[in-house]
Protein backbone atom coordinates (compact mmCIF):
# COMPACT_ATOMS: atom_id res chain seq x y z
CA UNK A 1 0.00 0.00 0.00
CA UNK A 2 2.79 2.70 1.11
CA UNK A 3 4.40 1.52 -2.67
CA UNK A 4 0.90 2.24 -4.24
CA UNK A 5 0.41 5.45 -2.37
CA UNK A 6 3.80 6.80 -3.42
CA UNK A 7 3.56 6.90 -7.05
CA UNK A 8 0.83 8.79 -7.51
CA UNK A 9 2.54 11.38 -5.53
CA UNK A 10 5.72 11.18 -8.31
CA UNK A 11 3.41 11.66 -11.00
CA UNK A 12 1.70 15.04 -9.38
CA UNK A 13 5.45 16.54 -9.11
CA UNK A 14 6.35 15.69 -12.45
CA UNK A 15 3.53 16.52 -14.10
CA UNK A 16 3.79 20.52 -12.02
CA UNK A 17 7.62 21.32 -13.64
CA UNK A 18 6.08 21.63 -16.79
CA UNK A 19 3.74 24.56 -15.23
CA UNK A 20 6.24 26.19 -13.46
CA UNK A 21 8.74 26.26 -16.40
CA UNK A 22 5.61 27.86 -18.48
CA UNK A 23 5.39 30.66 -15.93
CA UNK A 24 8.93 31.11 -15.71
CA UNK A 25 9.27 31.36 -19.29
CA UNK A 26 6.49 34.20 -19.65
CA UNK A 27 7.97 36.49 -16.90
CA UNK A 28 11.06 35.92 -18.31
CA UNK A 29 9.74 36.90 -21.75
CA UNK A 30 7.64 40.06 -20.04
CA UNK A 31 11.13 41.28 -18.42
CA UNK A 32 13.15 41.06 -21.65
CA UNK A 33 10.16 42.71 -23.55
CA UNK A 34 9.76 45.72 -20.57
CA UNK A 35 13.33 46.37 -21.04
CA UNK A 36 13.17 46.32 -24.96
CA UNK A 37 10.43 48.80 -24.48
CA UNK A 38 12.31 51.03 -21.83
CA UNK A 39 15.38 51.03 -24.27
CA UNK A 40 13.05 51.91 -27.25
CA UNK A 41 11.44 55.22 -25.50
CA UNK A 42 14.66 56.05 -24.19
CA UNK A 43 16.48 55.66 -27.75
CA UNK A 44 13.00 57.86 -29.00
CA UNK A 45 13.76 60.48 -26.16
CA UNK A 46 16.87 61.14 -27.20
CA UNK A 47 16.29 61.47 -30.63
CA UNK A 48 13.23 64.34 -30.07
CA UNK A 49 15.62 66.15 -27.46
CA UNK A 50 19.02 66.22 -29.87
CA UNK A 51 16.19 68.11 -32.26
CA UNK A 52 15.98 70.39 -29.63
CA UNK A 53 18.10 73.55 -30.58
CA UNK A 54 21.19 73.68 -28.00
CA UNK A 55 19.60 77.74 -27.17
CA UNK A 56 16.18 76.45 -26.10
CA UNK A 57 18.03 72.75 -23.90
CA UNK A 58 20.99 75.09 -22.17
CA UNK A 59 19.87 76.48 -18.94
CA UNK A 60 22.00 79.29 -17.70
CA UNK A 61 23.00 78.02 -14.45
CA UNK A 62 25.98 81.18 -13.69
CA UNK A 63 25.75 83.31 -10.92
CA UNK A 64 26.31 86.31 -13.36
CA UNK A 65 23.30 85.20 -15.67
CA UNK A 66 25.90 85.79 -18.79
CA UNK A 67 23.18 84.13 -21.64
CA UNK A 68 20.25 85.85 -20.63
CA UNK A 69 19.44 88.27 -23.09
CA UNK A 70 17.56 91.68 -22.24
CA UNK A 71 13.98 92.64 -23.31
CA UNK A 72 15.94 95.27 -25.41
CA UNK A 73 17.55 92.80 -27.73
CA UNK A 74 14.60 90.19 -27.94
CA UNK A 75 12.01 92.75 -29.42
CA UNK A 76 14.32 94.70 -31.53
CA UNK A 77 15.84 91.45 -33.48
CA UNK A 78 12.15 90.12 -33.47
CA UNK A 79 11.33 92.92 -35.38
CA UNK A 80 14.33 93.19 -37.87
CA UNK A 81 13.54 92.76 -42.04
CA UNK A 82 17.17 92.32 -43.14
CA UNK A 83 19.18 89.36 -43.43
CA UNK A 84 22.65 89.98 -40.95
CA UNK A 85 25.42 87.55 -41.20
CA UNK A 86 27.89 87.48 -38.14
CA UNK A 87 31.05 86.25 -39.16
CA UNK A 88 33.49 85.26 -36.54
CA UNK A 89 36.94 84.91 -38.32
CA UNK A 90 38.66 82.75 -35.94
CA UNK A 91 39.11 78.66 -35.58
CA UNK A 92 35.61 77.85 -33.39
CA UNK A 93 37.48 75.59 -30.81
CA UNK A 94 40.02 78.35 -30.02
CA UNK A 95 36.59 80.56 -29.14
CA UNK A 96 36.00 81.31 -25.66
CA UNK A 97 33.10 78.56 -24.58
CA UNK A 98 30.95 81.04 -23.44
CA UNK A 99 30.75 83.17 -26.20
CA UNK A 100 30.29 80.28 -28.95
CA UNK A 101 27.54 79.26 -26.80
CA UNK A 102 25.85 83.02 -26.59
CA UNK A 103 26.21 83.42 -30.29
CA UNK A 104 24.11 80.00 -30.74
CA UNK A 105 21.74 81.64 -28.20
CA UNK A 106 21.44 85.47 -29.82
CA UNK A 107 21.31 83.66 -33.78
CA UNK A 108 18.47 81.27 -32.54
CA UNK A 109 16.52 84.92 -31.60
CA UNK A 110 15.74 85.82 -35.06
CA UNK A 111 15.32 83.84 -38.61
CA UNK A 112 17.50 86.85 -40.29
CA UNK A 113 20.82 86.25 -38.07
CA UNK A 114 23.34 83.55 -39.17
CA UNK A 115 26.58 82.93 -37.66
CA UNK A 116 29.70 81.22 -39.46
CA UNK A 117 32.99 80.66 -38.52
CA UNK A 118 35.96 81.49 -40.58
CA UNK A 119 39.20 80.32 -39.54
CA UNK A 120 41.78 82.48 -41.57
CA UNK A 121 44.99 80.36 -40.88
CA UNK A 122 43.00 78.12 -42.98
CA UNK A 123 41.45 81.02 -45.16
CA UNK A 124 43.86 84.17 -45.28
CA UNK A 125 41.81 86.01 -47.52
CA UNK A 126 39.11 86.06 -45.44
CA UNK A 127 40.98 89.25 -43.63
CA UNK A 128 41.69 91.34 -46.47
CA UNK A 129 37.81 90.81 -47.69
CA UNK A 130 36.38 92.51 -44.71
CA UNK A 131 39.35 94.32 -43.64
CA UNK A 132 39.32 93.10 -40.25
CA UNK A 133 41.89 91.48 -38.26
CA UNK A 134 41.70 88.07 -36.80
CA UNK A 135 40.19 86.78 -33.79
CA UNK A 136 37.10 89.49 -34.64
CA UNK A 137 33.37 89.30 -35.00
CA UNK A 138 32.04 90.81 -38.52
CA UNK A 139 28.58 91.84 -38.85
CA UNK A 140 27.19 92.78 -42.36
CA UNK A 141 24.28 93.16 -43.97
CA UNK A 142 24.13 92.59 -47.58
CA UNK A 143 20.83 94.88 -48.42
CA UNK A 144 22.47 97.96 -46.63
CA UNK A 145 25.89 96.91 -47.50
CA UNK A 146 27.20 97.92 -44.78
CA UNK A 147 29.74 96.79 -41.90
CA UNK A 148 30.17 96.87 -38.53
CA UNK A 149 33.21 94.81 -36.69
CA UNK A 150 34.35 94.20 -32.83
CA UNK A 151 37.67 92.12 -31.38
CA UNK A 152 37.14 88.78 -29.43
CA UNK A 153 39.22 90.41 -26.68
CA UNK A 154 36.46 92.96 -26.61
CA UNK A 155 33.70 90.48 -25.33
CA UNK A 156 35.04 89.51 -21.69
CA UNK A 157 36.74 92.58 -19.92
CA UNK A 158 39.84 92.07 -17.61
CA UNK A 159 40.91 94.18 -14.76
CA UNK A 160 44.29 96.16 -16.63
CA UNK A 161 45.33 97.24 -12.87
CA UNK A 162 45.37 93.61 -11.69
CA UNK A 163 47.13 92.28 -14.76
CA UNK A 164 49.59 95.31 -14.41
CA UNK A 165 50.45 94.82 -11.02
CA UNK A 166 50.02 91.00 -10.26
CA UNK A 167 50.11 89.44 -13.63
CA UNK A 168 46.25 88.12 -12.96
CA UNK A 169 43.67 88.25 -15.19
CA UNK A 170 40.56 89.17 -13.24
CA UNK A 171 37.36 88.80 -15.11
CA UNK A 172 35.08 92.09 -14.62
CA UNK A 173 32.18 91.90 -17.35
CA UNK A 174 30.85 89.68 -20.18
CA UNK A 175 29.81 92.36 -23.21
CA UNK A 176 28.55 89.97 -25.83
CA UNK A 177 24.76 91.13 -26.32
CA UNK A 178 25.81 94.83 -26.31
CA UNK A 179 28.66 94.59 -28.84
CA UNK A 180 26.05 92.44 -31.19
CA UNK A 181 23.34 94.30 -30.86
CA UNK A 182 24.70 97.67 -31.57
CA UNK A 183 26.59 95.71 -34.66
CA UNK A 184 23.54 94.79 -36.13
CA UNK A 185 21.26 98.30 -35.10
CA UNK A 186 25.12 99.68 -37.06
CA UNK A 187 24.45 98.04 -40.02
CA UNK A 188 20.76 98.37 -40.35
CA UNK A 189 20.32 102.18 -39.53
CA UNK A 190 22.70 105.01 -41.03
CA UNK A 191 22.21 107.37 -38.15
CA UNK A 192 25.43 108.23 -37.37
CA UNK A 193 26.60 111.25 -34.99
CA UNK A 194 29.43 113.23 -33.23
CA UNK A 195 30.21 114.08 -29.72
CA UNK A 196 32.62 116.57 -28.34
CA UNK A 197 33.81 116.67 -25.32
CA UNK A 198 35.56 120.41 -24.63
CA UNK A 199 39.46 121.19 -23.40
CA UNK A 200 41.77 123.96 -21.91
CA UNK A 201 39.11 124.14 -18.52
CA UNK A 202 40.58 121.17 -16.70
CA UNK A 203 37.91 119.32 -17.77
CA UNK A 204 37.61 115.20 -16.65
CA UNK A 205 37.94 113.13 -19.30
CA UNK A 206 34.84 110.43 -19.79
CA UNK A 207 35.06 107.36 -18.37
CA UNK A 208 35.79 104.01 -20.99
CA UNK A 209 32.40 102.79 -19.67
CA UNK A 210 30.32 106.10 -20.83
CA UNK A 211 32.80 106.24 -24.03
CA UNK A 212 32.15 102.67 -25.56
CA UNK A 213 28.23 103.02 -24.77
CA UNK A 214 27.98 106.08 -26.77
CA UNK A 215 29.60 104.27 -29.71
CA UNK A 216 27.09 101.33 -29.39
CA UNK A 217 24.65 104.30 -30.19
CA UNK A 218 26.52 105.31 -33.04
CA UNK A 219 28.21 108.55 -31.43
CA UNK A 220 31.72 108.98 -32.51
CA UNK A 221 33.63 111.42 -29.34
CA UNK A 222 36.12 113.66 -29.89
CA UNK A 223 38.27 116.82 -28.57
CA UNK A 224 37.25 120.59 -29.11
CA UNK A 225 39.17 123.77 -27.72
CA UNK A 226 36.65 126.40 -28.54
CA UNK A 227 39.23 128.70 -28.23
CA UNK A 228 42.03 127.18 -31.23
CA UNK A 229 38.95 126.04 -33.32
CA UNK A 230 36.70 128.90 -33.52
CA UNK A 231 34.05 128.12 -32.32
CA UNK A 232 31.63 124.49 -31.77
CA UNK A 233 32.28 121.96 -34.79
CA UNK A 234 29.60 122.03 -37.35
CA UNK A 235 29.03 118.69 -36.88
CA UNK A 236 28.34 118.35 -33.30
CA UNK A 237 25.50 116.89 -32.16
CA UNK A 238 26.34 116.95 -28.50
CA UNK A 239 28.58 119.25 -27.16
CA UNK A 240 29.78 117.62 -23.48
CA UNK A 241 31.71 119.97 -20.46
CA UNK A 242 32.45 118.04 -17.85
CA UNK A 243 33.60 119.19 -14.71
CA UNK A 244 35.74 122.37 -15.51
CA UNK A 245 37.69 123.77 -13.11
CA UNK A 246 38.92 126.82 -14.90
CA UNK A 247 36.08 129.14 -16.62
CA UNK A 248 34.79 130.10 -19.65
CA UNK A 249 36.63 132.68 -21.48
CA UNK A 250 34.39 135.50 -23.01
CA UNK A 251 34.49 134.51 -26.54
CA UNK A 252 33.93 130.57 -25.26
CA UNK A 253 30.51 131.80 -23.76
CA UNK A 254 29.11 133.83 -26.85
CA UNK A 255 29.85 130.99 -29.27
CA UNK A 256 27.98 128.58 -26.69
CA UNK A 257 25.37 130.85 -26.60
CA UNK A 258 25.03 130.90 -30.26
CA UNK A 259 25.52 127.32 -30.31
CA UNK A 260 22.58 126.97 -28.24
CA UNK A 261 20.15 129.47 -29.97
CA UNK A 262 20.67 127.79 -32.92
CA UNK A 263 19.31 124.50 -31.32
CA UNK A 264 22.61 123.08 -30.10
CA UNK A 265 22.40 120.59 -27.77
CA UNK A 266 24.72 120.49 -24.91
CA UNK A 267 25.55 118.26 -21.42
CA UNK A 268 27.44 120.24 -18.44
CA UNK A 269 28.50 118.65 -15.94
CA UNK A 270 29.98 120.99 -12.73
CA UNK A 271 32.69 120.52 -10.64
CA UNK A 272 32.77 119.46 -6.94
CA UNK A 273 34.97 122.41 -6.53
CA UNK A 274 33.46 125.84 -4.62
CA UNK A 275 35.47 128.66 -6.88
CA UNK A 276 32.82 130.62 -8.57
CA UNK A 277 32.86 130.40 -12.81
CA UNK A 278 31.09 133.17 -13.49
CA UNK A 279 30.70 133.02 -17.23
CA UNK A 280 29.59 128.84 -16.54
CA UNK A 281 27.24 130.02 -13.89
CA UNK A 282 25.82 132.78 -16.26
CA UNK A 283 25.22 130.30 -18.99
CA UNK A 284 23.17 127.99 -16.56
CA UNK A 285 21.56 131.28 -15.23
CA UNK A 286 20.63 132.26 -18.76
CA UNK A 287 18.44 128.76 -18.88
CA UNK A 288 17.00 129.32 -15.58
CA UNK A 289 19.58 127.23 -13.03
CA UNK A 290 20.98 129.41 -10.65
CA UNK A 291 23.85 127.59 -8.73
CA UNK A 292 23.73 127.22 -5.26
CA UNK A 293 27.19 128.42 -2.79
CA UNK A 294 28.54 125.29 -1.91
CA UNK A 295 28.03 121.36 -2.47
CA UNK A 296 24.59 119.44 -1.59
CA UNK A 297 23.95 116.66 0.68
CA UNK A 298 20.84 115.03 1.53
CA UNK A 299 20.45 114.19 5.11
CA UNK A 300 17.94 111.75 4.97
CA UNK A 301 19.34 109.70 1.61
CA UNK A 302 22.83 109.91 2.23
CA UNK A 303 24.83 106.31 2.20
CA UNK A 304 26.32 105.25 5.18
CA UNK A 305 28.57 107.63 6.98
CA UNK A 306 29.25 109.78 3.67
CA UNK A 307 27.17 112.67 3.67
CA UNK A 308 28.08 113.48 0.25
CA UNK A 309 27.27 110.73 -0.99
CA UNK A 310 23.87 110.57 -1.61
CA UNK A 311 21.02 109.07 -3.74
CA UNK A 312 18.57 111.85 -5.60
CA UNK A 313 14.90 111.77 -5.63
CA UNK A 314 14.67 110.56 -9.78
CA UNK A 315 11.84 111.90 -11.70
CA UNK A 316 11.74 109.24 -14.76
CA UNK A 317 8.24 111.34 -16.10
CA UNK A 318 11.30 113.60 -17.73
CA UNK A 319 12.53 112.54 -21.05
CA UNK A 320 15.91 112.37 -19.62
CA UNK A 321 15.69 110.45 -17.33
CA UNK A 322 13.31 107.86 -19.21
CA UNK A 323 15.53 105.72 -20.04
CA UNK A 324 15.28 104.99 -16.49
CA UNK A 325 13.32 102.36 -14.38
CA UNK A 326 10.81 103.23 -11.40
CA UNK A 327 13.20 101.33 -8.91
CA UNK A 328 16.79 102.84 -10.22
CA UNK A 329 19.24 103.82 -8.08
CA UNK A 330 21.14 106.89 -8.69
CA UNK A 331 24.57 107.48 -6.38
CA UNK A 332 25.84 111.82 -6.81
CA UNK A 333 28.76 112.43 -5.19
CA UNK A 334 30.41 116.32 -4.36
CA UNK A 335 27.42 117.60 -6.37
CA UNK A 336 26.88 121.03 -6.54
CA UNK A 337 23.12 122.34 -6.55
CA UNK A 338 20.96 124.13 -8.31
CA UNK A 339 17.61 126.15 -7.45
CA UNK A 340 14.99 126.97 -10.79
CA UNK A 341 14.58 130.42 -11.06
CA UNK A 342 13.61 132.32 -14.27
CA UNK A 343 15.39 132.72 -17.23
CA UNK A 344 16.68 135.54 -19.32
CA UNK A 345 13.61 134.38 -22.12
CA UNK A 346 9.86 133.25 -21.35
CA UNK A 347 10.69 130.88 -24.11
CA UNK A 348 12.86 128.50 -22.61
CA UNK A 349 11.32 125.89 -20.17
CA UNK A 350 12.88 124.11 -17.23
CA UNK A 351 12.50 120.78 -16.19
CA UNK A 352 14.72 118.95 -12.88
CA UNK A 353 14.80 115.35 -13.08
CA UNK A 354 16.91 115.01 -10.29
CA UNK A 355 16.58 116.64 -6.91
CA UNK A 356 17.46 115.72 -3.35
CA UNK A 357 14.53 115.28 -0.67
CA UNK A 358 13.21 117.31 2.10
CA UNK A 359 16.26 116.46 4.06
CA UNK A 360 18.56 118.15 1.33
CA UNK A 361 21.43 120.84 2.82
CA UNK A 362 23.52 123.19 0.81
CA UNK A 363 27.19 123.39 2.69
CA UNK A 364 29.23 126.50 1.75
CA UNK A 365 32.89 126.93 2.19
CA UNK A 366 32.52 127.87 5.79
CA UNK A 367 30.45 125.43 6.92
CA UNK A 368 27.23 127.25 6.94
CA UNK A 369 24.40 125.35 6.15
CA UNK A 370 21.39 126.37 3.98
CA UNK A 371 18.63 123.38 4.27
CA UNK A 372 16.24 123.20 1.04
CA UNK A 373 15.32 121.07 -1.95
CA UNK A 374 18.11 121.80 -4.52
CA UNK A 375 18.27 120.43 -8.02
CA UNK A 376 20.95 117.96 -8.78
CA UNK A 377 19.71 117.50 -12.27
CA UNK A 378 17.87 119.65 -15.10
CA UNK A 379 17.05 120.15 -18.64
CA UNK A 380 15.98 123.60 -20.55
CA UNK A 381 14.85 123.84 -23.66
CA UNK A 382 14.21 125.90 -26.37
CA UNK A 383 12.91 126.21 -29.79
CA UNK A 384 15.16 127.86 -32.04
CA UNK A 385 14.48 129.95 -35.26
CA UNK A 386 15.80 127.05 -37.85
CA UNK A 387 12.71 124.78 -36.00
CA UNK A 388 15.64 122.61 -33.80
CA UNK A 389 15.26 122.44 -30.23
CA UNK A 390 18.04 123.62 -27.90
CA UNK A 391 18.61 121.46 -25.27
CA UNK A 392 20.97 122.48 -21.96
CA UNK A 393 21.51 119.55 -19.51
CA UNK A 394 23.19 120.60 -16.36
CA UNK A 395 24.13 117.60 -13.87
CA UNK A 396 25.89 118.92 -10.32
CA UNK A 397 28.58 116.24 -10.85
CA UNK A 398 30.54 114.61 -13.27
CA UNK A 399 29.89 110.92 -11.06
CA UNK A 400 27.08 109.87 -14.06
CA UNK A 401 29.88 110.27 -16.62
CA UNK A 402 33.22 109.22 -14.70
CA UNK A 403 34.14 106.21 -12.96
CA UNK A 404 34.50 107.41 -9.31
CA UNK A 405 31.13 106.21 -7.85
CA UNK A 406 30.43 103.07 -10.44
CA UNK A 407 34.03 101.33 -9.66
CA UNK A 408 32.52 101.02 -6.33
CA UNK A 409 29.22 100.53 -7.37
CA UNK A 410 28.57 98.52 -10.25
CA UNK A 411 24.84 97.71 -9.56
CA UNK A 412 24.03 101.87 -9.63
CA UNK A 413 22.34 103.45 -12.68
CA UNK A 414 24.28 106.84 -13.13
CA UNK A 415 25.82 105.62 -16.55
CA UNK A 416 22.11 104.67 -17.55
CA UNK A 417 20.87 108.00 -16.81
CA UNK A 418 23.81 110.34 -18.40
CA UNK A 419 23.09 108.13 -21.74
CA UNK A 420 19.06 108.63 -21.42
CA UNK A 421 20.28 112.41 -20.89
CA UNK A 422 22.71 112.85 -24.19
CA UNK A 423 19.45 110.67 -26.42
CA UNK A 424 16.58 112.00 -25.06
CA UNK A 425 16.82 115.16 -27.59
CA UNK A 426 17.08 112.67 -30.48
CA UNK A 427 14.30 111.32 -32.52
CA UNK A 428 15.96 108.77 -34.14
CA UNK A 429 18.46 107.74 -32.21
CA UNK A 430 19.08 104.31 -31.54
CA UNK A 431 17.81 103.33 -27.86
CA UNK A 432 19.87 99.95 -28.06
CA UNK A 433 22.96 100.31 -25.22
CA UNK A 434 22.87 97.63 -23.68
CA UNK A 435 25.49 97.74 -20.37
CA UNK A 436 28.35 94.90 -20.19
CA UNK A 437 26.88 91.90 -17.65
CA UNK A 438 29.29 92.17 -14.54
CA UNK A 439 31.67 89.17 -13.70
CA UNK A 440 32.19 90.94 -10.29
CA UNK A 441 30.44 90.20 -7.14
CA UNK A 442 28.11 92.90 -6.26
CA UNK A 443 27.60 94.76 -3.06
CA UNK A 444 24.28 95.81 -1.60
CA UNK A 445 23.66 99.40 -2.01
CA UNK A 446 21.52 100.38 1.11
CA UNK A 447 19.92 103.78 0.53
CA UNK A 448 19.50 104.56 4.36
CA UNK A 449 22.55 103.75 5.74
CA UNK A 450 22.18 105.39 8.78
CA UNK A 451 19.28 103.10 9.91
CA UNK A 452 20.35 100.04 9.18
CA UNK A 453 24.05 100.76 10.54
CA UNK A 454 22.44 101.54 13.91
CA UNK A 455 20.17 98.23 13.75
CA UNK A 456 23.15 95.90 12.71
CA UNK A 457 25.66 97.02 14.84
CA UNK A 458 23.97 97.97 18.22
CA UNK A 459 20.12 96.57 18.01
CA UNK A 460 20.58 93.56 16.95
CA UNK A 461 24.16 92.17 18.73
CA UNK A 462 22.78 93.94 21.73
CA UNK A 463 19.38 91.87 21.43
CA UNK A 464 21.18 88.94 21.16
CA UNK A 465 23.71 89.29 24.03
CA UNK A 466 20.43 90.12 26.47
CA UNK A 467 18.97 87.00 25.27
CA UNK A 468 22.19 85.04 25.53
CA UNK A 469 22.92 86.59 29.61
CA UNK A 470 18.89 85.50 30.17
CA UNK A 471 19.36 82.00 29.31
CA UNK A 472 22.61 81.88 31.29
CA UNK A 473 21.14 83.11 34.10
CA UNK A 474 17.90 80.61 34.08
CA UNK A 475 20.38 77.37 33.80
CA UNK A 476 22.35 78.52 36.74
CA UNK A 477 19.58 78.17 38.41
CA UNK A 478 18.39 75.00 37.33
Amino acid sequence: MSLFHKTPAKRAAGSAKPAAGSRAGRGGLFSAGAAALAAAVVLIFNLLVSQIPASKAQIDLTDTKIYNITDVSVQYLSGIGEDVAIHVLADRSSVDARIVRFLDKYASLSDHLSVEYVDPTVYPSVLSKYGADADSVVVTCAATGRQESFALDDVIGYDQMAYYMYQQKQETDFDAEGLLTSAVDGVLTAVRRAAYLTSGHGESALSQDVTDSLAKLHFSVGAVNLLTEGGVPEDCALLIVDAPVRDLADDELSMLRTYLAQGGQMILCLSSQLETLENLETLCADYGLTVAPGLVTDTQRYYQNTPFLFFPVVDTSSDAAGALGADAAVLLYGSRGMTVTDPVRDTVTVTPFLTTGEGGVAVDADGVQTPGVYVVGAVAEEAAENGQTARLTVFGCDSLCGDTVTSSFPNVDDHALFLSAATAGFDDASPISIQPVSLAEESNTVVTGGLWGLLFIFVIPAALLICGFVRWTRRRRL
